[in-house]
């Protein structure tokens, strides 16, 4: 094996697990936002504006800009497609 060739394996085998250190870090940071982006799926947003129904203390405000924004960071997260969910009415009791 020639010197040149030592050199660049060395190199590699550097850059490789320099490489492989960068991947657990960031699979560490990808499991500890899969259980934000679950939640986030999950929650329900609704427009009671069109409906003009009065809501009662169970209902928490959410700026209309930061949920847009919420949702477009979201849809960057993976495929799923928060502009194709349907928004219904909240049941009333």
């Amino acid at each position: 094996m020639s010197e040149n060739t030592r050199e660049a394996t060395l190199l590699l085998r550097r850059e490789n697990a320099l490489l492989t250190e960068r991947i657990k870090r960031l699979e560490g940071e990808i499991a500890t936002m899969r259980p934000v982006i679950a939640q986030v799926k999950r929650l329900k947003i609704w427009d009671f504006t069109p409906y003009r129904v009065e809501l009662d203390d169970s209902w928490l405000a959410l700026d209309r800009v930061n949920a847009v924004e919420l949702m477009q960071a979201l849809a960057g997260t993976d495929h799923w497609s928060p502009w194709h969910s349907r928004i219904e009415p909240r049941p009333q009791p």
